[in-house]
């Protein structure tokens, strides 16, 4: 046997090997990482703090590369809400400012640009024993009867006062949708309060592309602080996901938007606002 050449054909061999476990460690989901070091992160931390801006949250030391996303609303009408009431009950109708209300006996349950659900019953008192089991049965028949499924993301589950609020959320790949979500507050006897706005499509839109790293997006906060009246002091959180809005402009009337673009976005969770920086090219995508 010629061993040289042996020899050879297997450092070939496990450098193939070494390079996919590489690939398949630095890729995640929607795309590949890459990673922030500390020294760039302390560089922008001080940089803030001389602009009277301090972070308590943790700065991400990795970011991945995205593709755009395509989604669409899940739109509601008076007949889907109508089924919540029984026949023979009497229900009020009323509309205002694109809010669209029915009220019946116990039950309130409001529809706004045909996309945002809130549902109350005052039926539903607080129980000091709450089966968790139970409750997950009845926001299933709850989000059946509205035509979803219950294959939402589970974010938080906590005990509140007498029920168990329950925080849904979407994900593309992993990667949360921050526009979507179903916050639920339920117990054995049934739901109390339902807040429902989600997308009953998404679809990746082309490949993946390189995302600016979460401390470029921190540098748009001196120049924000420029434009209110009550500054940011503090930054406590800082996540990585999809935003779909229409800009920070004002260009269009978002209430007649049903569905479009969602980029990657930085979420920034300050001490006064929430802001979504894009990605791809570091200008505010939304403020709430």
């Amino acid at each position: 046997m010629d061993w040289a050449k042996a020899k050879t054909i297997l450092i070939a061999a496990f450098l193939v090997i070494n390079s996919f476990f590489a690939y398949i460690i630095f890729t995640n989901g929607t795309g590949s990482i890459g990673y922030v070091s500390s020294e760039r992160i302390k560089q922008i931390t001080d940089y803030l703090a001389k602009n009277n801006i301090t972070v308590e949250g943790k700065i991400p030391v990795k970011k991945t590369d995205m593709p755009l996303i395509t989604v669409k609303y899940k739109l509601f009408r008076k007949e889907d809400i109508g089924v919540f009431f029984s026949p023979d009950e009497k229900v009020e109708e009323s509309i205002s400012g694109g809010i669209i209300t029915l009220r019946g006996k116990d039950k309130e349950i409001s529809i706004k640009d045909n996309r945002e659900l809130d549902y109350t019953d005052s039926s539903i008192r607080p129980s000091d024993t709450i089966s968790e089991k139970v409750c997950r049965r009845i926001i299933k028949d709850f989000l059946g009867r509205l035509g979803m499924k219950d294959d939402s993301d589970i974010k938080t589950v906590e005990n509140i006062e007498g029920y168990k609020r329950f925080v849904y959320v979407q994900s593309f790949k992993g990667a949360v949708i921050y526009n979507s979500i179903i916050e639920i507050y339920a117990n054995d006897s049934g739901i109390k309060n339902a807040r429902v706005i989600c997308f009953e499509a998404a679809r990746q839109l082309g490949k993946k592309a390189g995302v600016i790293s979460p401390v470029v997006a921190l540098l748009y906060l001196p120049e924000h602080n420029k434009k209110v009246g009550v500054p940011i002091k503090k930054v406590t959180e800082i996540q990585q996901g999809y935003y779909f809005g229409t800009g920070t402009m004002n260009q269009v009337d978002a209430s007649k938007v049903e569905g479009g673009t969602a980029f990657p976005v930085w979420k920034i969770t300050t001490d006064r606002d929430i802001i979504y920086i894009n990605a791809y090219n570091e200008k505010p995508e939304g403020i709430e």
